[in-house]
């Protein structure tokens, strides 16, 4: 069966990873495209249990647009047939778009979904319906599929505090993977928020130590309700506390493992100073990261990581790369504590 994996844009290798771990392979960015493995698989099931995808398709095709008009897409969509389609099975059709196009998402629902109408003489079951008809539009390309997966894989549990910023559990994997977090240690989360990290970690890690650190006691509070919808609790030490004085919470040495999702800046005031902040954080860190020990930063303002460095010392950056997360592109660096303590 050939299946369409959607995943976080710029986090595509951690699903063929993923993929590869279970004995299966794929392609990355098909055609091109962000967000997309295209994977063969025996069966559907295995697929289900990735933690870096969100929706599991059933791939039927791939086509290019002659234009970028409704009627573009539609001639575009015409001659594939929908397997299992028919007068005793309901449909609803979803169309994921992104580019410059002469129409909207649900006008191409819900013209696509009539041509099905008048050809399967199958009915139209929006809310639960026997088929989920899917078509991703990217630009001039459009891939059509039966999307297998209801509900989105990275939906893991119910989030019982989740402020706007929340990372989604799908980046938070990539994002630990990315680190290492498969080889085990203690971990910390600073800067923990509604906790996604840490609970990620909790649920599909084996580490000897995770705590997760907030200066703000709300989040803190938020964070171990949802731990505690994720049945991971017990897995997880929460601390109110300043990430920027790490020391002051944590003896030296302590963690072979950091992430931190600190403020973008988007929802704080003019008097947060976002370059202070990164820099004091990185200066308070190298007292607790056992030397060797990696730290991964997801921050907004990637242009200013060389200039903290510089800065701060004590650290070799190892890998970096460019992520998108809901419209915004955050770089993600993994930073390598140096053994000479001195520096």
């Amino acid at each position: 069966m050939r299946v369409l994996l959607t995943a976080d844009p710029g986090l595509e290798d951690v699903v063929l990873q993923e993929l590869k771990d279970r004995g299966l392979s794929g392609e990355a960015r098909p055609f091109g495209y962000p967000g997309l493995v295209l994977a063969e698989a025996p069966e559907a099931g295995p697929l289900f249990r990735l933690r870096s995808v969100h929706h599991v398709v059933r791939f039927l095709g791939e086509a290019r647009l002659g234009g970028k008009a409704l009627l573009d897409a539609l001639e575009a969509l015409r001659p594939f047939e929908i397997p299992g389609l028919g007068p005793e099975t309901s449909f609803a059709v979803r169309v994921y778009r992104r580019g410059a196009h002469d129409f909207q998402s649900p006008e191409l629902e819900r013209a696509f979904g009539a041509l099905l109408v008048d050809r399967y003489r199958a009915p139209v079951n929006l809310t639960e319906p026997d088929l989920l008809v899917r078509v991703d539009l990217f630009e001039d390309a459009l891939f059509l599929g039966l999307q297998l997966s209801r509900r989105a894989l990275s939906l893991r549990y119910p989030k019982v505090y989740a402020p706007p910023a929340a990372l989604k559990t799908s980046v938070a994997y990539g994002l630990l993977r990315l680190l290492g977090a498969e080889e085990g240690g203690r971990l910390l989360d600073a800067f923990t928020g509604s906790g996604t990290l840490a609970i990620e970690a909790a649920q599909a890690f084996s580490l000897s130590e995770i705590v997760a650190v907030d200066k703000n006691p709300r989040a803190v509070a938020g964070a171990e309700q949802n731990a505690a919808a994720a049945g991971v609790s017990g897995k997880i030490r929460f601390l109110v506390g300043d990430s920027r004085r790490l020391p002051a919470i944590f003896e030296e040495n302590r963690f072979e493992l950091v992430i931190a999702n600190p403020p973008y800046g988007k929802r704080l005031g003019r008097s947060e100073n976002l370059f202070r902040l990164y820099s004091d954080f990185l200066e308070s860190a190298k007292a607790v990261v056992a030397p060797g020990g990696r730290l991964g930063l997801l921050i907004l303002k990637r242009g200013w990581l060389d200039r903290i460095l510089r800065r701060v010392g004590g650290w070799t950056l190892v890998h970096r790369r460019v992520l998108e997360i809901g419209g915004l592109y955050p770089g993600f660096f993994v930073l390598r504590r140096n053994r000479d303590v001195r520096s």
